[in-house]
Protein backbone atom coordinates (compact mmCIF):
# COMPACT_ATOMS: atom_id res chain seq x y z
CA UNK A 1 0.00 0.00 0.00
CA UNK A 2 1.17 3.95 -0.77
CA UNK A 3 2.36 5.44 2.48
CA UNK A 4 -0.42 8.16 3.70
CA UNK A 5 1.55 11.44 4.05
CA UNK A 6 0.09 15.20 4.75
CA UNK A 7 1.85 15.59 1.53
CA UNK A 8 0.31 12.66 -0.46
CA UNK A 9 -3.03 13.74 1.06
CA UNK A 10 -2.60 17.44 -0.18
CA UNK A 11 -1.36 16.28 -3.48
CA UNK A 12 -4.39 14.29 -3.87
CA UNK A 13 -6.52 17.30 -2.69
CA UNK A 14 -4.98 19.69 -5.33
CA UNK A 15 -5.90 17.05 -8.06
CA UNK A 16 -9.83 16.96 -7.65
CA UNK A 17 -9.50 20.62 -7.07
CA UNK A 18 -7.45 21.12 -10.77
CA UNK A 19 -10.93 19.16 -12.69
CA UNK A 20 -12.76 21.65 -10.54
CA UNK A 21 -11.09 23.88 -12.51
CA UNK A 22 -11.33 22.73 -15.60
CA UNK A 23 -15.37 22.70 -15.87
CA UNK A 24 -15.09 24.62 -19.24
CA UNK A 25 -13.63 21.48 -20.91
CA UNK A 26 -16.21 20.35 -23.07
CA UNK A 27 -17.32 15.85 -22.93
CA UNK A 28 -19.72 16.03 -25.62
CA UNK A 29 -18.74 15.63 -29.16
CA UNK A 30 -21.47 17.59 -30.88
CA UNK A 31 -20.05 20.80 -28.96
CA UNK A 32 -16.21 20.80 -28.36
CA UNK A 33 -13.99 23.68 -26.77
CA UNK A 34 -12.66 26.06 -29.19
CA UNK A 35 -8.79 25.82 -29.39
CA UNK A 36 -6.71 29.04 -29.28
CA UNK A 37 -3.77 30.42 -30.44
CA UNK A 38 -0.94 29.52 -27.56
CA UNK A 39 -0.79 26.61 -25.27
CA UNK A 40 -4.02 25.41 -24.33
CA UNK A 41 -4.38 23.52 -20.70
CA UNK A 42 -6.17 21.14 -19.20
CA UNK A 43 -6.87 17.60 -16.84
CA UNK A 44 -8.32 14.56 -18.27
CA UNK A 45 -10.65 12.71 -15.63
CA UNK A 46 -11.70 9.64 -18.28
CA UNK A 47 -13.58 7.77 -15.46
CA UNK A 48 -16.01 10.39 -14.16
CA UNK A 49 -16.70 12.59 -17.40
CA UNK A 50 -15.32 10.86 -20.31
CA UNK A 51 -13.23 12.64 -22.90
CA UNK A 52 -12.48 15.92 -23.39
CA UNK A 53 -12.93 17.27 -27.09
CA UNK A 54 -11.60 20.68 -29.00
CA UNK A 55 -11.56 22.04 -32.39
CA UNK A 56 -9.68 24.62 -34.52
CA UNK A 57 -9.79 25.13 -38.02
CA UNK A 58 -6.11 23.60 -40.23
CA UNK A 59 -4.91 24.06 -43.48
CA UNK A 60 -4.27 24.53 -46.54
CA UNK A 61 -0.40 23.31 -45.37
CA UNK A 62 1.37 22.88 -43.03
CA UNK A 63 0.53 22.21 -39.51
CA UNK A 64 2.43 21.30 -36.35
CA UNK A 65 0.58 19.52 -33.06
CA UNK A 66 2.72 19.77 -29.79
CA UNK A 67 1.35 17.82 -27.15
CA UNK A 68 2.33 17.53 -23.92
CA UNK A 69 1.37 15.21 -20.58
CA UNK A 70 1.74 14.84 -16.99
CA UNK A 71 0.23 11.69 -14.86
CA UNK A 72 -1.17 13.20 -11.81
CA UNK A 73 0.05 9.48 -9.94
CA UNK A 74 -1.65 7.80 -6.89
CA UNK A 75 -1.64 10.13 -3.72
CA UNK A 76 1.44 11.89 -4.61
CA UNK A 77 3.10 8.41 -6.21
CA UNK A 78 4.33 8.30 -9.59
CA UNK A 79 1.66 5.67 -11.73
CA UNK A 80 2.94 5.21 -15.42
CA UNK A 81 0.01 6.19 -17.16
CA UNK A 82 -1.09 6.80 -21.15
CA UNK A 83 -2.90 9.61 -22.60
CA UNK A 84 -4.37 9.50 -26.53
CA UNK A 85 -4.88 12.88 -28.77
CA UNK A 86 -7.62 11.51 -31.29
CA UNK A 87 -7.81 13.88 -34.21
CA UNK A 88 -10.99 13.37 -36.82
CA UNK A 89 -12.99 15.76 -39.41
CA UNK A 90 -15.71 17.05 -38.37
CA UNK A 91 -17.94 14.34 -39.79
CA UNK A 92 -16.43 12.07 -37.39
CA UNK A 93 -13.37 11.07 -40.16
CA UNK A 94 -10.38 9.37 -38.19
CA UNK A 95 -7.19 11.39 -39.45
CA UNK A 96 -4.84 10.19 -37.18
CA UNK A 97 -4.03 9.04 -33.49
CA UNK A 98 -1.19 9.57 -30.66
CA UNK A 99 -0.27 8.71 -27.17
CA UNK A 100 2.47 9.96 -24.77
CA UNK A 101 2.95 7.93 -21.83
CA UNK A 102 4.39 9.74 -18.63
CA UNK A 103 5.78 8.43 -14.91
CA UNK A 104 5.77 11.38 -12.52
CA UNK A 105 7.05 14.16 -15.17
CA UNK A 106 6.03 16.05 -18.40
CA UNK A 107 6.47 14.17 -21.55
CA UNK A 108 6.10 16.07 -24.65
CA UNK A 109 5.39 15.11 -28.53
CA UNK A 110 5.30 16.93 -31.74
CA UNK A 111 3.39 15.63 -35.07
CA UNK A 112 3.53 17.44 -38.19
CA UNK A 113 1.16 17.27 -41.07
CA UNK A 114 0.07 18.65 -43.94
CA UNK A 115 -3.40 19.18 -45.37
CA UNK A 116 -5.04 19.61 -48.90
CA UNK A 117 -7.34 22.38 -47.69
CA UNK A 118 -8.98 23.53 -45.03
CA UNK A 119 -11.08 21.72 -41.80
CA UNK A 120 -12.68 21.93 -39.28
CA UNK A 121 -10.28 19.11 -36.90
CA UNK A 122 -11.34 17.49 -33.76
CA UNK A 123 -9.65 16.54 -31.13
CA UNK A 124 -10.75 13.83 -28.71
CA UNK A 125 -8.22 13.85 -25.56
CA UNK A 126 -8.60 10.56 -23.16
CA UNK A 127 -6.79 8.01 -21.22
CA UNK A 128 -6.91 4.44 -23.15
CA UNK A 129 -9.05 1.30 -21.26
CA UNK A 130 -7.03 0.26 -18.33
CA UNK A 131 -7.63 -0.79 -14.68
CA UNK A 132 -6.30 2.11 -13.85
CA UNK A 133 -7.23 5.45 -15.33
CA UNK A 134 -6.24 8.51 -13.44
CA UNK A 135 -5.49 11.31 -16.74
CA UNK A 136 -3.77 13.86 -15.62
CA UNK A 137 -2.65 17.33 -16.51
CA UNK A 138 -1.72 17.96 -20.60
CA UNK A 139 -1.07 20.60 -22.99
CA UNK A 140 -2.06 21.41 -26.64
CA UNK A 141 -0.82 23.75 -29.04
CA UNK A 142 -1.31 24.01 -32.86
CA UNK A 143 1.13 25.87 -34.90
CA UNK A 144 1.27 26.65 -38.64
CA UNK A 145 -1.80 26.97 -41.04
CA UNK A 146 -4.27 26.93 -38.42
CA UNK A 147 -6.81 29.22 -37.21
CA UNK A 148 -8.92 29.58 -33.53
CA UNK A 149 -12.82 30.65 -32.40
CA UNK A 150 -11.04 31.31 -29.10
CA UNK A 151 -8.77 32.14 -26.92
CA UNK A 152 -6.04 29.44 -25.07
CA UNK A 153 -8.14 27.61 -22.72
CA UNK A 154 -7.04 26.57 -19.15
CA UNK A 155 -5.41 29.50 -18.25
CA UNK A 156 -5.92 28.86 -14.42
CA UNK A 157 -5.41 25.12 -14.62
CA UNK A 158 -1.39 25.44 -13.66
CA UNK A 159 0.44 28.25 -12.52
CA UNK A 160 3.76 27.83 -13.84
CA UNK A 161 4.63 28.51 -17.52
CA UNK A 162 5.21 25.33 -19.19
CA UNK A 163 5.19 26.68 -22.61
CA UNK A 164 5.35 24.02 -25.52
CA UNK A 165 7.52 26.15 -27.66
CA UNK A 166 10.19 28.59 -26.90
CA UNK A 167 10.23 32.45 -26.89
CA UNK A 168 7.09 34.61 -26.88
CA UNK A 169 4.94 31.43 -28.44
CA UNK A 170 3.00 32.18 -31.61
CA UNK A 171 1.20 35.25 -32.34
CA UNK A 172 -2.09 34.46 -34.13
CA UNK A 173 -5.39 35.95 -34.13
CA UNK A 174 -9.18 35.01 -34.57
CA UNK A 175 -9.63 34.96 -38.54
CA UNK A 176 -6.11 34.84 -39.67
CA UNK A 177 -3.78 32.31 -40.96
CA UNK A 178 0.38 31.46 -40.02
CA UNK A 179 2.17 29.30 -42.30
CA UNK A 180 5.64 28.40 -40.77
CA UNK A 181 8.61 29.48 -42.46
CA UNK A 182 10.00 27.27 -45.48
CA UNK A 183 8.13 25.07 -48.28
CA UNK A 184 4.59 23.81 -47.71
CA UNK A 185 3.69 20.58 -49.18
CA UNK A 186 0.09 20.17 -50.62
CA UNK A 187 -1.30 17.06 -51.09
CA UNK A 188 -4.28 16.32 -53.98
CA UNK A 189 -6.69 14.28 -51.84
CA UNK A 190 -6.91 13.10 -48.34
CA UNK A 191 -5.04 14.70 -45.63
CA UNK A 192 -1.25 13.59 -44.86
CA UNK A 193 -1.20 10.99 -41.58
CA UNK A 194 0.60 12.67 -38.83
CA UNK A 195 2.20 8.81 -38.35
CA UNK A 196 5.21 10.43 -40.08
CA UNK A 197 8.09 7.72 -40.69
CA UNK A 198 10.73 8.09 -38.89
CA UNK A 199 14.35 6.46 -39.73
CA UNK A 200 13.83 2.54 -39.81
CA UNK A 201 10.27 2.99 -39.47
CA UNK A 202 9.93 3.22 -43.00
CA UNK A 203 6.02 2.64 -44.14
CA UNK A 204 2.81 3.25 -41.86
CA UNK A 205 -0.23 1.47 -44.04
CA UNK A 206 -3.51 1.26 -42.86
CA UNK A 207 -6.29 -0.71 -43.19
CA UNK A 208 -10.11 -1.07 -41.71
CA UNK A 209 -8.36 -4.22 -39.97
CA UNK A 210 -4.73 -3.54 -39.23
CA UNK A 211 -1.95 -1.21 -39.54
CA UNK A 212 1.40 -2.98 -40.90
CA UNK A 213 4.29 -1.25 -39.85
CA UNK A 214 7.75 -1.77 -42.16
CA UNK A 215 10.88 -1.03 -40.85
CA UNK A 216 14.31 -1.05 -42.88
CA UNK A 217 16.44 -3.89 -41.65
CA UNK A 218 19.95 -2.33 -42.80
CA UNK A 219 18.97 0.75 -39.98
CA UNK A 220 17.91 -1.34 -37.44
CA UNK A 221 20.87 -4.09 -37.55
CA UNK A 222 24.37 -3.95 -38.39
CA UNK A 223 25.63 -6.25 -41.50
CA UNK A 224 24.45 -10.06 -40.53
CA UNK A 225 23.63 -8.82 -36.96
CA UNK A 226 20.67 -9.24 -35.18
CA UNK A 227 21.57 -6.60 -32.23
CA UNK A 228 19.42 -3.19 -32.79
CA UNK A 229 21.15 -0.28 -33.25
CA UNK A 230 21.43 2.35 -31.03
CA UNK A 231 20.01 4.85 -34.07
CA UNK A 232 16.88 2.76 -34.32
CA UNK A 233 15.56 4.26 -31.21
CA UNK A 234 13.80 6.88 -32.21
CA UNK A 235 11.77 4.67 -34.88
CA UNK A 236 11.12 2.00 -32.45
CA UNK A 237 9.64 4.65 -30.05
CA UNK A 238 7.34 5.63 -32.75
CA UNK A 239 5.92 2.05 -32.97
CA UNK A 240 5.52 1.62 -29.23
CA UNK A 241 3.83 4.60 -29.18
CA UNK A 242 1.45 2.90 -32.51
CA UNK A 243 1.17 -0.21 -30.48
CA UNK A 244 -0.10 1.53 -27.60
CA UNK A 245 -2.74 3.55 -29.06
CA UNK A 246 -3.82 0.89 -31.97
CA UNK A 247 -3.18 -2.22 -30.52
CA UNK A 248 -6.22 -4.51 -29.32
CA UNK A 249 -4.48 -7.67 -30.13
CA UNK A 250 -1.59 -9.83 -30.71
CA UNK A 251 1.11 -8.08 -32.17
CA UNK A 252 2.76 -9.91 -35.25
CA UNK A 253 6.66 -9.64 -35.73
CA UNK A 254 8.21 -10.59 -39.05
CA UNK A 255 11.68 -10.63 -40.22
CA UNK A 256 12.41 -10.72 -43.89
CA UNK A 257 15.89 -11.42 -45.73
CA UNK A 258 16.99 -10.53 -49.45
CA UNK A 259 17.79 -13.69 -52.04
CA UNK A 260 21.22 -13.51 -51.02
CA UNK A 261 22.66 -16.23 -48.67
CA UNK A 262 21.64 -20.11 -47.58
CA UNK A 263 18.04 -20.29 -47.31
CA UNK A 264 18.80 -22.12 -43.73
CA UNK A 265 20.97 -19.43 -42.06
CA UNK A 266 18.27 -16.42 -43.40
CA UNK A 267 15.84 -18.02 -41.81
CA UNK A 268 17.76 -18.03 -38.41
CA UNK A 269 18.80 -14.74 -38.84
CA UNK A 270 15.71 -13.54 -39.97
CA UNK A 271 13.74 -15.29 -36.51
CA UNK A 272 16.40 -13.47 -34.37
CA UNK A 273 15.89 -10.33 -35.59
CA UNK A 274 11.95 -10.35 -35.29
CA UNK A 275 12.99 -11.72 -31.64
CA UNK A 276 15.30 -9.11 -31.42
CA UNK A 277 12.37 -6.45 -31.91
CA UNK A 278 10.20 -8.09 -29.75
CA UNK A 279 12.42 -8.23 -26.37
CA UNK A 280 13.49 -4.33 -27.12
CA UNK A 281 9.64 -3.18 -26.56
CA UNK A 282 9.35 -5.77 -23.43
CA UNK A 283 12.20 -4.38 -22.22
CA UNK A 284 13.26 -1.11 -23.71
CA UNK A 285 9.10 0.74 -24.18
CA UNK A 286 7.74 -1.12 -21.24
CA UNK A 287 5.50 -3.03 -23.35
CA UNK A 288 5.16 -5.52 -21.07
CA UNK A 289 0.86 -6.18 -21.62
CA UNK A 290 1.51 -7.02 -25.20
CA UNK A 291 0.60 -10.57 -26.74
CA UNK A 292 4.09 -10.94 -29.17
CA UNK A 293 4.23 -13.67 -31.74
CA UNK A 294 7.31 -13.40 -33.71
CA UNK A 295 8.81 -15.36 -36.97
CA UNK A 296 11.29 -15.51 -39.35
CA UNK A 297 10.18 -15.48 -43.03
CA UNK A 298 14.22 -15.38 -44.63
CA UNK A 299 14.06 -15.19 -48.09
CA UNK A 300 10.04 -15.21 -49.00
CA UNK A 301 7.51 -13.09 -48.94
CA UNK A 302 9.34 -10.13 -51.52
CA UNK A 303 8.38 -6.60 -50.97
CA UNK A 304 10.05 -6.44 -54.45
CA UNK A 305 12.13 -8.54 -56.71
CA UNK A 306 15.21 -8.91 -56.12
CA UNK A 307 16.38 -8.88 -60.27
CA UNK A 308 16.07 -6.37 -62.85
CA UNK A 309 13.50 -7.34 -66.00
CA UNK A 310 16.96 -8.18 -67.63
CA UNK A 311 17.90 -10.49 -64.60
CA UNK A 312 20.89 -8.15 -63.03
CA UNK A 313 21.20 -7.86 -59.65
CA UNK A 314 19.19 -4.73 -58.20
CA UNK A 315 20.32 -3.72 -54.90
CA UNK A 316 18.08 -0.86 -54.48
CA UNK A 317 15.07 -3.91 -54.49
CA UNK A 318 17.25 -6.15 -52.04
CA UNK A 319 17.47 -3.72 -49.69
CA UNK A 320 13.77 -3.10 -49.74
CA UNK A 321 13.43 -7.09 -48.94
CA UNK A 322 15.84 -6.88 -45.80
CA UNK A 323 12.76 -4.99 -43.62
CA UNK A 324 11.15 -6.58 -40.40
CA UNK A 325 7.46 -5.53 -40.48
CA UNK A 326 4.96 -5.40 -37.44
CA UNK A 327 0.99 -6.20 -38.05
CA UNK A 328 -1.27 -4.60 -35.32
CA UNK A 329 -4.67 -5.48 -35.31
CA UNK A 330 -6.19 -2.20 -34.27
CA UNK A 331 -9.10 -1.52 -32.43
CA UNK A 332 -12.44 -1.14 -33.54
Amino acid sequence: MFAMTLGSILAAGLLLGSYAICGAQSHDPKKPTPLGPGVNKGNVDNVKNGPNYYYFYGGPGHVDMHYAFKEMGVFGNPLRQALNFDLFEEDDKPITQNSITSVGKMETLVRPGNLPNRLKIIIRVQSPNAVIRLGGYYEIEVTGAATFDGKATGAGVKPEDTRLTPGAGVALTNGTTSLTNGTTSLTNGKPVSLYKPVGALIKVKESPREFRLTLAADVLFDFNKAAIRPDAKAALDRVAEIIRSKSTGVVKIGGFTDSKGAPDYNLRLSAARAESVQKWLIEREGLHDEKFATHGFGATHFAAPNTKADGTDDPAARQKNRRVEIVIQRKA
